[in-house]
């Protein structure tokens, strides 16, 4: 009977494995291999296979704990894996047309794909893949890889109410996910948050530098524009007051403040101003990244 017994848990661990969905995340450079990390954090119950070219970033993906492979062909060899349930594309847009070759030989019946390359349509997936296809197009940020990322996505109309599911259990495992039921709005998104820890980052940087110039030394100035902003974020956060409220709660009348925003909220040479720039420019490049034109 014990033997009968140990026999039945094994069967029961592969049916467990088999009924977990099958996710192929191409591309681990910078924000794939972030949004693997979101991933682990969470424990997500997926079975995940890395596709990476660069032995390098192989390397750092099974260090990782994933299962990672340099290409399709070698993952099927290796895992007998002919039908997943997600590909999630995380590749730059100049080498996605080389990333889905080999793809028109899948079942699309129970596939979906997810993709996070700005300005690549779903028309041009469904031209270059199939023309059902289900696709997602998602655009996350850095801060995936520690779980505090956020991604604004859309999604074709051939998605069953379970892959709807399972898209946001994944999306949600690494980020905050706004729905967006517009594809235009995601070269929006790509500008602002896509795009937008990279401005944060300079922001720090920009202040960093400023203290400096004021006879601060660099090790200070940086503690003090980084804290700064930390902290800031993490009073709208716990508060949930609107930033304009708290913007005038820390602005005395005739004060500091008062007189650093005097020339941040100018229309003409604001803060507002060049950010509205700064995000149509990006906006205008993911445009421009679109291959469907």
């Amino acid at each position: 009977m014990k033997a009968m017994h140990e026999n039945f848990k094994i069967k029961k661990s592969e049916l467990i494995r088999v009924c977990m969905k099958n996710v192929l995340l191409f591309g681990y450079g910078k924000m794939g291999s972030s949004i693997a990390r979101g991933w682990i954090l969470k424990k997500l119950k997926f079975n995940f296979f890395i596709i990476e070219k660069e032995s390098s970033l192989r390397k750092k993906a099974r260090k990782d704990g994933f299962k990672a492979y340099e290409n399709i062909d070698l993952l099927n060899e290796g895992e007998n894996l002919n039908n997943p349930h997600i590909i999630f594309l995380a590749v730059k847009p100049q080498q996605m047309e080389n990333t889905i070759k080999k793809f028109s030989s899948f079942n699309f019946t129970n596939l979906v794909f997810i993709s996070i390359a700005a300005g690549l349509s779903f028309s041009w997936f469904r031209k270059k893949i199939n023309k059902d296809i289900k696709i997602i197009r998602a655009m996350p940020n850095l801060p995936a890889s520690i779980g505090f990322g956020v991604t604004g996505y859309c999604k074709s109309k051939n998605l069953s109410k379970e892959e709807d599911k399972v898209v946001y259990e994944l999306l949600s495992a690494f980020s905050k996910t706004i729905y967006l039921n517009n594809e235009s709005l995601i070269d929006s998104v790509t500008a602002i948050s896509g795009s937008g820890p990279g401005y944060i980052f300079y922001l720090v940087e920009v202040l960093s530098q400023i203290g400096v110039d004021q006879g601060l030394t660099l090790k200070d100035a940086k503690i003090l524009a980084r804290e700064t902003l930390i902290g800031s974020a993490r009073l709208i956060e716990s508060t949930n007051i609107d930033p304009k409220t708290l913007k005038e709660n820390v602005t005395s009348p005739g004060g500091t403040t008062e007189a650093g925003l005097l020339l941040l909220e100018s229309k003409k040479n604001g803060l507002y101003p060049l950010l509205n720039s700064t995000v149509n420019n990006a906006v205008k490049r993911a445009k421009e990244l679109n291959l469907d034109r």
